[in-house]
């Protein structure tokens, strides 16, 4: 058969389905390291086995996933749309071994949580609750920016994501779990700490701290940006601690979510909405749209810790 051939014929589930995660990581380690030695050495087999084992690939997929020359190895773009899949393939595979380990010798599943940072304290009083109601579960928790996070559900490295609302991939689903408003964070004796609420452009000649990373940073340089206001350049912060430190001292405003803000106690400063806009993050639960079949204990407590976190978050707000 040509090799040009391979790229076009099709090929069966079952065809498909015969690969093996051997074979698969052999990919990936050819894709990873674009070089058949190094591929072969990290996978501690013979080059002539790892060139059969992607050619075993490659017949199963009837696609051309490599293109390659005397000193050249280069995924094509099948190869690279290929890619992520075997790594979720290899992930999963990997979960469900330790997760059996677990089932066998301690009689629970696991399920791997990603949480951002500001919800951590809530998520894990919600998930304390839920293992006392299902102690056939092993909860795993990490925190992480959203992006990660999301790229590690997508991966299979975590079965749910709690994270903010931004472009959901047609392979995932979103629960909405509660609203996260923009607030401002006065000193108590500054003049704009005695109003209920407020107008972005009463910020107007004061100097304004925020995140300026991620969604955060987007929202609030938008909403600045709206009103003729510009972020400080004297005093630049990514923690909570500083920023509120910042306005504590009465050096500066600040701009910070609701939940980043929740539970932080201090004599010295005052949280007000900012209106005209109000600005909202939507906080969302977020699992792959197959977790039903590939994991259903992880979906199930999916459905449960939705509105189990919106009700810490209100009640707690």
């Amino acid at each position: 058969m040509p090799p040009s051939s391979i790229a076009t014929l099709p090929r069966s589930a079952t065809r498909t389905q015969a690969i093996s995660l051997r074979q698969l990581r052999f990919f990936t380690a050819l894709a990873e390291s674009a070089n058949f030695s190094r591929a072969a050495e990290r996978m501690m087999v013979s080059q002539p086995a790892l060139s059969a084992a992607i050619r075993q690939v490659e017949d199963h997929m009837g696609l051309r996933l490599f293109d390659r020359s005397t000193h050249h190895v280069a995924l094509t773009e099948a190869g690279a749309a290929f890619l992520p899949h075997a790594r979720r393939l290899l992930t999963t595979a990997e979960n469900a071994f330790v997760d059996m380990t677990d089932v066998a010798t301690r009689g629970r599943a696991v399920v791997r949580v990603g949480v951002i940072p500001s919800v951590v304290p809530a998520a894990a009083e919600a998930i304390a609750r839920l293992g006392q109601e299902r102690p056939d579960i092993c909860f795993h928790l990490r925190d992480g920016k959203n992006d990660s996070l999301m790229a590690d559900l997508r991966s299979g490295a975590l079965d749910l994501v709690v994270g903010v609302l931004g472009r959901v991939e047609d392979d995932v689903e979103a629960s909405l779990i509660t609203e996260d408003e923009m607030m401002l964070a006065a000193p108590v004796d500054h003049p704009l700490a005695s109003h209920a609420a407020l107008p972005w452009s009463a910020l107007e000649g004061d100097e304004i701290v925020h995140f300026t990373g991620g969604s955060i940073g987007e929202l609030s340089s938008a909403a600045m940006r709206q009103n003729n206001l510009s972020p400080s350049q004297r005093f630049r912060v990514d923690q909570v601690g500083s920023l509120f430190g910042l306005v504590g001292a009465g050096m500066a405003l600040g701009v910070i979510p609701w939940l980043y803000a929740r539970g932080y106690e201090t004599d010295k400063i005052r949280l007000i909405p900012l209106t005209a806009p109000t600005i909202r993050r939507k906080l969302m639960l977020f699992q792959r749209s197959k977790l039903r079949d590939e994991h259903p204990a992880a979906s199930a407590l999916g459905s449960a810790l939705a509105p189990s976190l919106g009700a810490i978050l209100s009640a707690k707000g």
